[in-house]
């Protein structure tokens, strides 16, 4: 009998959780702290490995800042994430949100120049997170996902990241590894040109004020 696709994606989800998506490829992590990941009702999904000092550290060094933005072709990831949107549905759905599903990237302009540092909250919906992607792979940047969202952000990232040219990248982890990138004197130090958090809830104690402050529920949706 074949295996469909969502059900051979969910019973890998343990070794693909593992990964940090650096440098345009899958890449183990140099931390070793691990957090287990469950669904909504608890069913564990897997392990992700919290990135540290040095894994935020390779992440910038390799980050690719290209001097065109038009370099990147919008459309071809989008279309991307598109034929993925049946599967992320069904993940979404495990993690306990049964309404999300990819409809239109929500447009995003950060102001400045320099990379980006992405941290999103579970509940943030996958078209913020789609059009904060899109804007981000013309500047380079590297999102952080709520651990509860980190097989829903996985296969996101598998769907653009090989199309960004190395601009993109995905490190799991906690609160921990969110403040250690966000922090005021690292990303002043690495010419990061700001923080965008998506979240339905306040921005978490300890973080810098960001560039951008998204709400988690796109105004656009009913």
């Amino acid at each position: 009998m074949q295996t469909r696709p969502d059900s051979r994606y969910l019973a890998e989800l343990n070794e693909r959780l593992f990964a940090h998506f650096v440098g345009g490829a899958w890449r183990a992590p140099l931390s070793d702290r691990l957090l287990p990941v469950t669904g909504a009702a608890g069913a564990a999904l897997g392990r992700i490995v919290c990135a540290g000092a040095r894994d935020i550290a390779r992440a910038r060094g390799v980050l690719r800042q290209g001097p065109d933005p038009d370099a990147i072709d919008a459309d071809a990831l989008w279309a991307a994430m598109l034929a993925e949107a049946p599967l992320l549905r069904t993940i979404r759905a495990q993690e306990g949100f049964t309404d999300d599903q990819l409809t239109a990237p929500a447009p995003l302009t950060p102001a400045g120049r320099g990379p980006l540092v992405l941290l999103t909250a579970a509940d943030t919906p996958l078209d913020r997170i789609a059009g904060a992607l899109l804007a981000g792979a013309g500047r380079g940047m590297i999102w952080k996902p709520a651990p509860a969202a980190a097989a829903s952000a996985h296969l996101l990232m598998r769907a653009v990241g090989p199309l960004a040219r190395g601009r993109l990248a995905l490190l799991q982890g906690d609160h921990a590894t969110g403040a250690l990138l966000a922090g005021q004197g690292a990303a002043q130090e690495s010419g990061q040109g700001g923080l965008i958090w998506a979240g339905a809830g306040p921005l978490p104690e300890g973080l810098p004020t960001p560039l951008v402050n998204l709400a988690a529920t796109d105004p656009c949706r009913p």
